[in-house]
C-alpha cells in the first residue's frame, strides 16, 4: 500500500490544533482571573461601603476615617472600571481563539477523511490485485494443454 502523501502536512495541522488548543484553554484561564480579581474587588468595596454606612450609624463620626472610605473605595471603583475593560478584551481573546481552534480543527477533519479515502482506494485496489491473481492462478492450475 502506498503511503498517504499528506501524512507530514497532517501532522503539522494536529499540531497546529493542539496548539490552538492550549491557546484557548490559556484565555480562558486568563478571563476567569480576572473574574475573580473582580469579585475580590467588589467584596472590597462592599466591605468598604457597610464600614462606611456603620460609621454614618455611630453617635460619634471619624471624619477621617470616613473620607479614607471614600478615597478607597473611590480608587476601587477605577479598579472595577480597568478590570471591566480587561475582561471584555479577555472575552474577545477567547471568541478569537475559538473561532481559530474551530478552523484548525476543520482542516485536520478533512485530510483524516482524504487519509480515510486514500486507504479505502489502496485498499480497494489491493482487493483487486488479489483478485486478478487468484483468477490467474486458478486458470493456469485448470488450463488444458
Amino acid at each position: 500500500m502506498k503511503p498517504f502523501r499528506l501524512d507530514k502536512v497532517l501532522e503539522y495541522r494536529r499540531h497546529q490544533r493542539l496548539d490552538a488548543r492550549n491557546a484557548l484553554a490559556s484565555a480562558i484561564s486568563d478571563e476567569q482571573t480576572l473574574i475573580e480579581h473582580q469579585a475580590g474587588i467588589n467584596r472590597q468595596k462592599n466591605q468598604q461601603l457597610s464600614e462606611l454606612a456603620g460609621f454614618a450609624r455611630s453617635e460619634v463620626v471619624n471624619v477621617e476615617a470616613a473620607a479614607r472610605r471614600r478615597y478607597f473605595t473611590g480608587q476601587l471603583e477605577i479598579q472595577l472600571m480597568v478590570v471591566a475593560e480587561q475582561l471584555v478584551q479577555a472575552k474577545q481573546v477567547v471568541e478569537q481563539m475559538r473561532i481559530v481552534l474551530v478552523k484548525a480543527d476543520q482542516e485536520v477533519k478533512a485530510l483524516e477523511r482524504l487519509r480515510e479515502k486514500h486507504v479505502e482506494e489502496e485498499t480497494s485496489l489491493e482487493q483487486k490485485r488479489t483478485e486478478i491473481e487468484l483468477s490467474e492462478q486458478w486458470q493456469s492450475a485448470n488450463w488444458n494443454w
